[in-house]
């Protein structure tokens, strides 16, 4: 068994790389010579790819709608004996190859830094900020970049000392697991593997061959398992202007012979889209496009309705103060945090909550079912510098109104800070958003799917109420809800409410249970 290496052939007419428009094979299959491999385009011309040899498919060069560069492996195959003795490796005889990464005359060598696996179940993060740039020196630990993922925002420091030669990719780019990230010149032979270079073997139409013994083959994928690439057709370069520019090539009106965008059709797309006088555009990226898509598909996939009523709070806001008073030194000394009026409202809805498990649950509509809850996971929506978060309360039921101020600030503040874990953004059962003294007189929250309810309490503001015949003054606060009609009726979020409403009005009974 010998190994075949099908290279993309040099085209001419200074053509360096290629588009890989369809595929004709895939892994495990069985070709014969002149079978259609590909078909691939160029600024110049669409070719079909022919394979020069009969074999076994053991590995193909991209998907769909990648580029692979001249000379490049296209399609590597398990060929037979035959085969293999007519185009044989360099024998035991030859020059000894020197390494393609080695420590050279200047003893330098090169260090892949690869995106590393961040653990539960990422596969890939999104770069939201660079630090460095090619050319830069950095020593060890130094930072490199900032990634986000669907979990948490990481930084990313350097494991060593050394010149960066390349970056992976733009703020914005995502970045797969196990990718390299940044390459740098460093002192020694790096990390990267020598690969022995190979003797030249006799041309035949464009392609190259080599041998290796015994190679693995991959598993075999069938034709119509295939992924299936709906990208706007057109050339390398049109495609790298469109990429350069920002331009979005879906939005071109393509007039191409053969149905590709072309630099005309960028032109008009470019007119189209010119910046009108005074105006800044802003790339929309990292956790401000990550909330974008979130909302988007909660408001496209759950019927929203949202229920508002108003809460007499003033009883509440008494034995708040009364609390801070009281244990004012405590508080001074850090001993205790201060008390604000989350705490209760948490409180009180954690109880409310054991009564109404519809409204703690995730409603899973492509599994066709609702989890509910026994422990109140309460998601806490919290606006930060880098935009809105939402970091984890965890058994919200469990803590008493002093632990759930402390875990409060510990939240904010980690958040505000980019300084919490992972886990600290897991779990989440349900969610409140409050805008504290900002938080108007109604709101109407979007639901965080697969969560069936967010909570939104509004600012606390006087109010003259006439009482057995004279005007008095009440503290309220209006209180929304926000369901999944799909899982929620009306009726129930009204009633849910009102038992909150009472534990509020009451503060005392929430002490008793």
């Amino acid at each position: 068994m010998g190994t075949y290496r099908f290279k993309l052939p040099d085209i001419g007419e200074g053509v360096v790389e290629a588009e890989i428009t369809a595929w004709h094979v895939a892994p495990g299959e069985t070709v014969e010579e002149d079978q259609p491999l590909a078909d691939a385009m160029t600024d110049k011309a669409t070719i079909e790819l022919t394979s020069p040899v009969d074999g076994v498919v053991r590995t193909v060069a991209c998907e769909e709608g990648e580029m692979v560069a001249v000379g490049a492996d296209l399609v590597v195959f398990d060929t037979d004996g035959e085969e293999a003795e007519a185009h044989p490796a360099a024998s035991a005889d030859s020059p000894s190859p020197e390494p393609a990464v080695k420590a050279a005359s200047g003893g330098q060598g090169t260090y892949d830094f690869k995106l590393p696996d961040i653990g539960e179940g990422v596969v890939e993060a999104e770069i939201t900020a660079w630090h460095v740039a090619v050319g830069d020196s950095v020593e060890e630990d130094d930072p490199l970049a900032d990634a986000m993922t669907d979990k948490a925002t990481i930084e990313l420091t350097s494991p060593v000392s050394g010149t960066v030669t390349m970056v992976a990719g733009d703020e914005g780019d995502t970045i797969s697991v196990g990718a390299t990230l940044v390459s740098f010149a460093v002192e020694g032979i790096g990390n990267t593997e020598p690969e022995p270079e190979k003797p030249s073997p006799a041309p035949v139409a464009g392609t190259s061959r080599d041998v290796t013994d015994k190679p693995t083959k991959a598993p075999a994928i069938k034709a119509e398992d295939r992924p299936i690439v709906n990208r706007p057709l057109a050339a390398p370069a049109v495609r790298k202007r469109a990429r350069d520019a920002g331009l979005d090539l879906s939005q071109a009106r393509a007039t191409g012979s053969q149905g590709q965008v072309t630099h005309a059709d960028l032109d008009l797309l470019e007119t189209a889209l010119e910046p009108a006088p005074g105006e800044t555009r802003i790339k929309v990226i990292g956790l401000r496009r990550k909330i974008a898509q979130s909302m988007a598909e909660s408001k496209r996939t759950i019927a929203h309705f949202t229920y508002v009523d108003e809460i007499d709070v003033t009883d509440l806001e008494a034995l708040r103060k009364r609390a801070n008073a009281k244990f004012a030194d405590a508080i001074s000394a850090g001993e205790r945090p201060k008390l604000t009026v989350l705490p209760f409202i948490i409180r009180a809805l954690a109880m409310t909550l054991k009564d109404w498990p519809q409204f703690n649950a995730r409603y899973h509509d492509d599994l066709g079912h609702i989890s509910q809850f026994s422990d109140i996971n309460l998601g806490i929506a919290t606006q930060t510098d880098i935009g809105l978060v939402v970091p984890v309360i965890q058994q919200a039921q469990t803590l008493s109104i002093w632990d759930m101020a402390r875990e409060i600030a510990r939240l904010a503040n980690g958040a505000r800070d980019n300084q919490l874990k992972p886990s600290d953004f897991q779990g989440a059962t349900t969610t409140l958003t409050s805008l504290g003294p900002l938080g108007g007189i109604v709101t109407t929250p979007v639901v965080n799917k697969p969560e069936v309810a967010i909570f939104g309490p509004n600012k606390i503001r006087p109010k003259l109420e006439l009482r057995d015949g004279a005007v008095v003054e009440r503290m309220v606060m209006n209180f929304s809800v926000s369901c999944d009609h799909r899982v929620i009726d009306g009726y129930d979020a009204a009633s849910m409410i009102q038992e909150l409403k009472a534990r509020l009005q009451d503060p005392i009974e929430m002490f008793l249970a």
